[in-house]
This record gives structure tokens, C-alpha cells and sequence, in this order.
């Protein structure tokens, strides 16, 4: 009986340790270029706090994706400037196909030297979709980089984003 016990709770232990590795194998990948500016911000000084605004953004864009399709991407989210910032990115595709990230960061911030460019990373999770990304879960990583030579860019708040994730589908 003990060693029936032993066997099965081994059993069980490999079928979980393997179990991540097979659902591995049936993620998709996905990556996409946005580039967008800043259709709306609002932002208000933080009293007896030196430096700190905060605030909320709409940006719009559109997404170029390796295969080259396309999707219109709205971002809206809040900002605080000494704690980061968070929000959604709504994805629309010709299909009729949605889907919505959630985001949060920076998770890392670079500015190389010449100060041409603002880079940033941001950590990404697939919330939700519809169409053929419905029961869709998983993470990535948006890569940043807004221009800071051109006070006209900068103050629309261009930027390109580089988008890479992975993804699974319930229905898989």
C-alpha cells in the first residue's frame, strides 16, 4: 500500500511539473510597433508634495504587428509621477476581434546619453478579449521610447511602443 501511495504521489508530481511545459507549447506569441500620441491629459500639482502630479491620459494609435495586420489602439490611464503609472490599452482589429491589456510601470527607466530619446518598460497582462482572442490570457512587455529633441513632439507625447507577449486561449 505504501509503495502504491508513493508511486501515485510521484505520479502526481511530474504530471505538475510537466503541466506548465505542455501549456508553454500552445502559447502564441504576439508583437506589434504602436506608435500614438497623447489625445488628452489632465494632471494636477499634489499639495505639500514637492515635484508630484498626478493625473489621467487618453492616447490613440495604431498597432503594426509582425504579420501585417493592423488594429486601432486606445490607451487610457492614470499617472503619478513619483509612483508610475497604470491603465488599458483597447485593441481593435478588422476582424471585429478586440482585445484589453492591462498595464502598469515603468518596471525600468533609460535615458541614453545625447538625451535624444526617453525609454521606459512597462509590464503587460492580456485582460480580456473577444473573437478569436476570446478566454485569452497571458503577459508581456511594452518597450518605450519618446523623443525629447522636438519640443513639439514632446509635448503631444509621441512615442513608440514595442509590444511583446504570449498568450494562451481557454479553449485550447
Amino acid at each position: 500500500m505504501k509503495k502504491i501511495r508513493t508511486a501515485l504521489i510521484s505520479a502526481a508530481g511530474v504530471a505538475i511539473s510537466v503541466l506548465p511545459l505542455i501549456t508553454q507549447a500552445w502559447a502564441e506569441s504576439m508583437n506589434f510597433k504602436l506608435v500614438s500620441m497623447i489625445e488628452k491629459r489632465e494632471m494636477v500639482k499634489v499639495t505639500q508634495a514637492e515635484g508630484v502630479m498626478i493625473g489621467v491620459m487618453d492616447r490613440k494609435g495604431l498597432g503594426i504587428f509582425e504579420n501585417g495586420e493592423i488594429a486601432t489602439i486606445s490607451c487610457r490611464g492614470t499617472f503619478d509621477t513619483k509612483k508610475g503609472f497604470q491603465g488599458y490599452s483597447s485593441l481593435i482589429f478588422a476582424d471585429g476581434s478586440t482585445l484589453l491589456l492591462s498595464w502598469k510601470g515603468p518596471t525600468s527607466v533609460a535615458s541614453p546619453p545625447g538625451g535624444k530619446f526617453r525609454g521606459y518598460t512597462i509590464a503587460v497582462e492580456y485582460a480580456e478579449g473577444t473573437g478569436r482572442f476570446k478566454g485569452v490570457n497571458g503577459t508581456g512587455t511594452y518597450t518605450a521610447k519618446e523623443p525629447q529633441w522636438d519640443d513639439d513632439y514632446k509635448a503631444k507625447g509621441f512615442a513608440l511602443y514595442e509590444f511583446s507577449g504570449n498568450y494562451t486561449l481557454t479553449s485550447q
